[in-house]
Order: structure tokens, then sequence, then C-alpha cells
């Protein structure tokens, strides 16, 4: 009986050692491990070699296991940190794509602003556009319209000369009438914020014409939305 078990326990490790790793799967390779110390527990004890043996053959069958699963794991973690490496190259390069776009549309909205600044859009003491303006004000428009992550922030100035309460009208009357303009071109409204100071931010002083004029104005900036950082930004007179 002896030599019976020590011939199955050199069959059965030999078997385990000659077949290759990956022609067994986990499951054979425990069973057989198992197996392996059952046989050699009872050739060596009997019975009570055959409890023992079956005891560390359920040990070495975990261990196995164990071994199969960090393998795995490994593997797993490897293509894991593989296709990682390749989306981090995917961002990098969406990244630098879009900063070379951001740099191109702040150059066009420079040069959409830059328009603006051949005609005068507002008659002296008038909220109401000039022809010119309007014209100008359309090819602002039909950039926005092309351009829809750029919003508008329109600023309304006036100079002190007149009373305080007729300043800060004019001012937001002339802020409104550019937002107006490009509204009706089809710019939404949703994208422009208007404020009015009127005579309040004037440093100009007494009679002193020429900063008047400089004072009598509306800006306007283009900003990214969801932030105040102005891309382009011009003053309109």
């Amino acid at each position: 009986m002896f030599k019976t078990l020590f011939m199955t326990v050199i069959c059965v490790s030999t078997f385990a050692i000659q077949t290759p790793a990956h022609a067994l799967d986990s499951e054979h390779q425990q069973n057989m491990t198992a197996l392996g110390a059952i046989a050699l527990g009872t050739a060596a004890a009997g019975p009570v070699g055959f409890v023992l043996g079956a005891v560390g053959g359920g040990w070495l069958a975990q261990k196995v296991a164990a071994a199969d699963d960090l393998t795995r794991v490994s593997a797993v973690l490897a293509a894991t940190e593989s296709r990682l490496e390749i989306s981090q190259q995917q961002v990098a390069s969406h990244e630098r794509t879009l900063q070379q776009y951001q740099a191109e549309q702040e150059r066009f909205a420079r040069m959409a602003l830059d328009q603006l600044q051949l005609d005068m859009l507002f008659k002296t003491g008038a909220s109401q556009l000039t022809q010119a303006g309007e014209e100008r004000l359309a090819l602002l428009a039909t950039f926005l319209k092309r351009n829809t992550t750029l919003d508008i922030h329109i600023e309304g100035y006036a100079d002190p000369r007149g009373s305080t309460a007729a300043n800060l009208a004019l001012s937001k009357a002339r802020a409104q009438g550019v937002a107006n303009a490009l509204s009706a071109k089809g710019v939404a409204r949703v994208r422009m914020s208007v404020v009015a100071y009127g005579e309040s931010q004037s440093t100009a002083l007494p009679e002193d014409h020429d900063s008047y004029a400089l004072e009598r104005r509306v800006n306007i900036e283009l900003r990214r939305q969801g932030d105040s950082q102005s891309v382009a930004a011009i003053e309109l007179r």
C-alpha cells in the first residue's frame, strides 16, 4: 500500500512539475497540490498522515490560489497603468490644442474689438448709436455668435458735466444701447452683463474738456464663460 501511495506521489509531483503553468488553470493546480500533500502524508504515516496531509494540502492550495490571484492582480495593474499613461498623453495633447485655440480666439477677439474704434458709436450727449456704430457692432455680433464660449461685459461712463442723475442715466442708456444692438443681431442676452457708473469714476479736472471727452465712453470686455478675466477689451466714445 505504501508503495502504491508513494508511486502516486511521484506521479502527481512529476505531472505538476512537467506540465507548463499556462496549461493548468488555478483550480487544477490547487487540486493537484492538495492531492500530492494528502498522498505524501498517507505514505508517511498511514491514516494519521492522511489527515495531516489533507490539512497541509488545503493550506498549500490556499497558497497556490493566493499566488495566482497576485499574478492576475499584477497583470490587471500593469494594463491599467498602461491605459492611464495613454490617457494622460491624450489629455496633454488636448490641453495643448485647447491652448492654441484659445490663443487664436483671443487674437481674433482683439481684432473684432479694434474694428469698433474706426468710428464713433454715439453722438455727443446722445445715447443713440450712429449708423457706423451699428454696422461695427453687427460685425462684433457675428464674431460672438461664432465664439459662443465668450461672454460680453459692457460698462457705461460719463463726464462730470450735468447732474449726477442725468450722467448716470446717459451712461446706462449708452451701455444698454450696445447690448440692444448685439441682441438684435442674435447674441443671447444671457451672455451679457451691463453696468453704468455715470460720473462716479471721473478723474477729470474742472473745465478740462479733453479729459471730459475721454470719460464719455463705453467699455466692452470679452470674457471666457465662468471667468472674470478679460480676453480682449476696448474703450469706445
